[in-house]
């Protein structure tokens, strides 16, 4: 099963959101039904006239690929940033269809929405992103923008917690795992292919630059800025007239970028190049594979490309490539030999790359000749006989250790029946200090888990050299902490596997009817060797200060918004005893109780050994997660500014050192 939510593989590549992706998903599912294989592709219904549905091809294939579309928001085409308000809807759908061999979710919308139905069918969960999203303020060429704040987070889970990961280049891999925490061992790379009985040479070869007609070249891609079409303009621009080709632009603008169409339009006009830039939309394939062929160089800006399936083609085609020096398009063209990678974008210097390839003896009809073959070594047989092999062994895994992929051996009679976790804690680094094998634990065997936050931790030490202030006492109650403090446990949770995490008395996480309210982290003193306090100038607000039926009130609307099975939080003492710990922990019994939840209370290894044999008492079962350090390691380096990770110990900011805690113990309270 392939799942497409945002768009429909099917799709015209070019038109609105559709583009390589569309192209690598349906040549692989024609590819897998030729070998005899059964597709679903399974898509978000964006027309009352879509069919539930329907058989798509391909004739006289021994496989058949039949396109499914679930209803998910309106129906009717939506821009790309509206979709993913509507994955809950679409994972419903997706849970009610019968149950494949295997689940190949494409772009992060598909994945979070398949990652948790997967595991629900005991079947392996294998992710291709096509693109991954650059980080909030961060330059095109790191990748393409997020359509939403819920897209960097959503990466990260599908990356790290699907059994396998395919990656359509080298440069792709290495982002995977850099940006998005993948573990590299599941982490594939699987090139892409091109359909040669489509895109193949002109025939009697390209023509080479004509002073009565310089020909045209081609840009083809979705029109937004990540993709480049101002560069190749003004590039056109930097062309000696008599030499200058015809700029031909296929590809339309998505609901997202509808106004970049007329900065277009006007760059054109302040370019001088009205009689020489020709806008022909989004094309089929026939069409867009013909208007290559007959092209004297593909343009190809992109600011960041995973591969550049276009290039390719256009090198199936016989056309010479110029193109950025970005991501994967590195590897889809061959510097000097089937066309000229950019490391500049400079309009200047791109005209006299398509200059030099124009007129220098020999080297465009070289190209011409070259570049066909190159382009023989990716084949869309070899890229599905490759993914076959994949499939097959993480099935014969999952069949020969059941739960080594989709529930972990470790099991709890808590857990059991189990499909949601709700847990609580007072700061922003105790869920991954505290609870963070187990969160792992529990993402793995399929468990959905939600996260309440009291507090930011906003009166907690700060690692020197992490965060730039002149004052730390003025820092204590600064915005820009607690926002530092929100990021860290975003990435941090994202690592886990979590996917919706909220703070308390805010949101759902609050007494309907009433105000928000952002409750402080109280500090610490010891008042006696053993028992700690609020520090003396903790605000009024401060979380352990707070009327606890206050508290209760909120943290129970919250238990009611996520409807869980089960919710975890501090044992009685509070972990090590901080007041905070100590509220929550009373809070939450309170809120159970009214609700008639079940509670389960966590402990940590090495807690006997800190208070003393006898202060935990019986009826605790352990878990041992050591296959979880590793991934908790990579989220407890996240709270840069609260600790530091030195080999398997956490560093605290008073140099304190303690084991990181793998193996959780729970008691039902």
């Amino acid at each position: 099963m392939f799942v497409s939510m945002h768009t429909s593989p099917v799709a015209t590549p070019g038109s609105g959101d559709a583009g390589g992706m569309n192209v690598v998903e349906w040549n692989i599912a024609t590819a897998l039904a030729r070998q005899g294989h059964d597709v679903t592709l399974v898509t978000r219904k964006s027309s009352p006239d879509d069919a539930d549905s329907t058989e798509v091809g391909p004739e006289g294939a021994p496989g058949r690929i039949t396109l499914v579309t679930l209803p998910a928001g309106p129906l009717a085409p939506l821009a790309k940033s509206e979709i993913d308000a509507h994955i809950d809807e679409f994972r419903a759908g997706l849970a009610g269809l019968e149950a494949p061999g295997i689940v190949h979710s494409h772009h992060w919308m598909s994945g979070v929405a398949a990652l948790d139905v997967a595991r629900g069918w005991r079947v392996p969960h294998v992710q291709s992103f096509h693109s991954v999203a650059a980080l909030p303020g961060s330059p095109l060429s790191s990748g393409e923008p997020p359509e939403s704040p819920a897209r960097v987070p959503g990466e990260r889970v599908t990356a790290q917690t699907s059994d396998a990961v395919v990656a359509i280049s080298a440069a792709e891999a290495g982002t995977v795992v850099q940006r998005c925490g993948a573990n590299p061992d599941r982490v594939h790379i699987v090139a892409p292919g091109v359909d040669r009985t489509q895109f193949f040479p002109r025939p009697g070869g390209v023509v080479g630059p004509d002073r009565d007609d310089p020909g045209y070249a081609v840009f083809a891609a979705r029109l937004q800025p990540l993709k480049g079409p101002d560069l190749a303009m003004r590039a056109l621009a930097h062309v000696e007239k008599w030499l200058r080709p015809r700029l031909v632009i296929a590809g339309d603008y998505s609901a997202d970028f509808a106004d970049y169409g007329r900065d277009l339009a006007a760059l054109v006009g302040r370019l001088g190049l009205s009689e020489e830039v020709e806008f022909v939309g989004g094309q089929d394939r026939e069409s867009l594979a013909e208007l290559i062929r007959g092209a004297r160089l593909m343009l190809v800006p992109s600011h960041s490309e995973t591969f550049g399936l276009i290039a390719l083609e256009a090198a199936a085609s016989g056309v010479p490539v110029i193109a950025a020096a970005a991501g994967g398009l590195r590897e889809a063209v061959v510097h000097g030999e089937t066309g000229q990678l950019m490391d500049s974008r400079d309009p200047a210097e791109w005209g006299k790359a398509i200059t030099h390839v124009l007129t220098t003896p020999g080297l465009h009809e070289r190209m011409s000749v070259v570049a066909p073959i190159h382009a023989r070594r990716f084949d869309w047989n070899h890229t599905a006989t490759a993914l076959v092999e994949l499939y097959e062994s993480l099935t014969s895994r999952a069949h020969a250790h059941p739960t080594s992929t989709q529930e972990s051996s470790v099991t709890h009679p808590l857990l059991d029946d189990v499909r949601r976790v709700a847990i609580v804690h007072a700061h922003p680094d105790d869920e991954t200090i505290a609870t963070g094998a187990l969160i792992a634990h529990l993402r793995e065997r399929g468990v959905e888990v939600r996260v309440l936050t009291a507090t930011r931790g906003e009166r907690g030490e700060i690692v020197p050299g992490t965060f730039d202030v002149s004052d730390a006492d003025a820092l204590h109650h600064a915005d820009d902490l607690d926002a530092e403090r929100e990021r860290e446990l975003a990435r941090a949770l994202a690592t886990l596997g979590v996917e919706r995490a909220e703070f308390l008395g805010q949101g759902s996480a609050r007494v309907a009817g009433l105000q928000e309210r952002r409750y402080s982290d109280s500090g610490m003193r010891w008042v006696t060797p053993s028992v700690a306090g609020p520090a003396l100038d903790s605000p009024d607000h401060a979380f352990s200060l707070s009327p606890v039926d206050e508290v209760a009130g909120d943290i129970a609307a919250w238990l009611e918004s996520v409807r869980t099975d089960l919710v975890i939080t501090y044992d009685e003492l509070g972990g090590y005893g901080h007041p905070d710990h100590v509220r929550a922990r009373e809070a939450v019994e309170i809120a159970t109780r009214r609700l008639r939840l079940p509670l389960a209370e966590v402990f940590q290894a090495g807690h006997s050994e800190r208070f003393g044999e006898g202060s935990i008492g019986e009826g605790v079962e352990w878990l041992d997660l050591t296959d979880k350090l590793g991934v908790v390691k990579r989220a407890l380096g996240q709270h840069r500014t609260q600790l530091t990770v030195d080999g398997d110990d956490i560093v605290h900011v008073g140099g304190q050192r303690e084991p990181i805690t793998v193996r959780v113990g729970l008691r039902e309270v």
